[in-house]
C-alpha cells in the first residue's frame, strides 16, 4: 500500500472517522483505523460494534492495499503533520512510514483482515431528506434524550416516518423530565419506519452535516440497523430495541396561560436567573401577571434574581409554575424562531414552549414542586 495525500485532506477525514473509535473496549482491534487505498480515493473506516464509519478522501494511490493504524497515534501525528503532500508507504512487518518534506515517521500497524468489516444494510426501508432539515430536526430533540442506563430506550431518539396529523416525518426524545417532539411534511416521503436511533450515533450524524450541510442524506433503516449516507461519508448504528413511551399522551391537550415572548430575551434572562438558581438545585419559579412575565430563584445563602419581562397574554392572566431552569434554556438555544410561545396549565402542569410562526416543534417541560408553588 502506498499513497499520497494533502494534510488538509487527511486530517478531515481522520478527524470524522476517529471519534468512534473505542477506547474501552475488550477488543483492541476496534482501536484502529482502517487504511484502504484504492485508485477510486483512500477510504477511512472505524468501528466500534455499535457505530460504524467510513469516509473517502482524495489521494493519490501509487499501490493498492489496506492496513490498520493505531487510532490515537495516528491522529496526534495527523494533526502535527505540516501543510504539505504526505506519502504513506505499507513497509515489511506491517511499519506503516508517513513521510513528509524530508522528514518520515514509523508507526507499527496490524493487519486488515482482523479488523471488524462495516455491515451495510441490504433490505429496508430507504428514504432521503435534506441534509440541513434533518440536522435541524436532531437538533430540536438529541438534547432531551436520557444519559441514564436505566431506561435504555431513552437513550435514543425516536424516528417516525409516516403521515400523522400535517407530518409524514416525526423525530421525538425525551428523559422523563422533558420531552422535545419535531415534526416536517416532506414531499415524496412515502417510506414507513418506526425506530429507536442511539444518541451517540446520531450526534456523530449531526456533527457530519453540520459540517456540510448541502445536499441530501440517504437513510436506510432494517430491524436491527439504521445507516446514513452523505456524500463521501457512511455511517451505520445498531437500533435500541424495545418500546418507546406513547409520547403523544404526554402532550397536553390544552394550557390556560399562553404567553408570547422574545425567545432571545427569555434566553438571557434565564440564563442570568440560572447563577443564582445554580446554589438552589436550579429551581426556577416563574409567574404571569399583568402583562407580565417573571423569572425568579432564590439561593438562601447566595441571594436572590428577579427577571421582568414584557409579554402578551392569552387566556387567564395569572400563572405560576416551578422548573428546572436548565431544562428550559436547553431548548431556548436551539430555537431559531424570533418569539416562542410558552404554556402554562394549573401550578402542577407541564409547561409547554413551542416557536411562533417557526416549525412545527413542541418541548414539554415537567414541573417542580415547591412549597411557594404548592401553596
Amino acid at each position: 500500500m502506498e499513497f499520497v495525500c494533502s494534510k488538509k485532506d487527511l486530517q478531515s477525514g481522520v478527524s470524522i472517522v476517529e471519534r468512534i473509535v473505542s477506547t474501552r473496549s475488550t477488543l483492541p482491534i476496534v482501536g484502529n483505523i482502517l487504511f484502504e487505498a484504492a485508485r477510486s480515493g483512500l477510504k477511512l473506516s472505524a468501528n466500534n460494534l455499535e457505530v460504524g464509519i467510513e469516509v473517502v478522501v482524495p489521494a493519490k494511490t501509487i499501490k493498492e492495499g489496506s492496513t490498520l493504524i493505531p487510532a490515537k497515534t495516528l491522529g496526534e501525528v495527523v494533526n502535527k503533520l505540516p501543510d504539505s503532500e504526505t506519502t504513506f508507504k505499507l513497509k515489511e512487518k506491517g511499519v506503516v512510514n508517513i513521510n513528509y518534506k524530508k522528514s518520515n515517521i514509523n508507526i507499527h500497524g496490524l493487519p486488515a483482515d482482523e479488523f471488524p468489516q462495516l455491515p451495510h444494510i441490504k433490505e429496508g426501508k430507504t428514504f432521503s431528506l435534506e441534509a440541513k432539515l434533518f440536522a435541524e430536526m436532531i437538533e430540536h430533540t438529541i438534547f432531551a434524550s436520557s444519559n441514564s442506563e436505566d431506561k435504555h430506550v431513552l437513550n435514543g431518539v425516536l424516528l417516525e416516518v409516516g403521515k400523522q396529523d400535517s407530518s409524514n416525518i416525526r423525530m421525538v426524545a425525551t428523559d422523563g423530565y422533558r420531552l422535545a417532539k419535531r415534526a416536517e411534511k416532506v414531499a415524496g416521503l412515502e417510506a414507513g419506519a418506526n425506530v429507536i436511533i442511539p444518541a451517540r450515533a446520531l450526534n456523530e450524524v449531526l456533527r457530519i452535516l453540520q459540517a456540510d450541510p448541502e445536499g441530501q442524506v440517504k437513510i436506510t433503516a432494517s430491524s436491527d440497523r439504521i445507516s446514513f449516507k452523505h456524500k463521501e461519508v457512511y455511517l451505520v448504528s445498531r437500533l435500541i430495541q424495545g418500546q418507546f413511551p406513547d409520547y403523544k399522551q404526554v402532550i397536553p391537550k390544552s394550557s390556560e396561560t399562553r404567553v408570547s415572548v422574545d425567545t432571545q430575551a427569555l434566553l438571557s434572562a434565564a440564563e442570568r436567573a440560572a447563577i443564582i438558581a445554580a446554589q438552589s438545585a436550579n429551581i426556577i419559579k416563574l409567574e404571569v401577571r399583568a402583562g407580565q412575565l417573571k423569572l425568579l430563584a432564590t439561593a438562601p445563602d447566595v441571594g436572590n434574581v428577579e427577571e421582568v419581562l414584557e409579554v402578551e397574554t392569552k387566556g387567564k392572566e395569572k400563572a405560576q409554575a416551578a422548573f428546572n431552569v436548565r431544562l428550559l434554556t436547553d431548548a431556548l438555544k436551539v430555537i431559531e424562531a424570533e418569539k416562542v410561545s410558552l404554556e402554562l396549565g394549573e401550578t402542577l402542569n407541564p409547561g409547554l414552549i413551542r416557536p411562533v410562526g417557526g416549525p412545527d416543534y413542541i418541548y414539554i417541560v415537567m414541573p417542580i414542586r415547591t412549597q411557594e408553588v404548592a401553596a
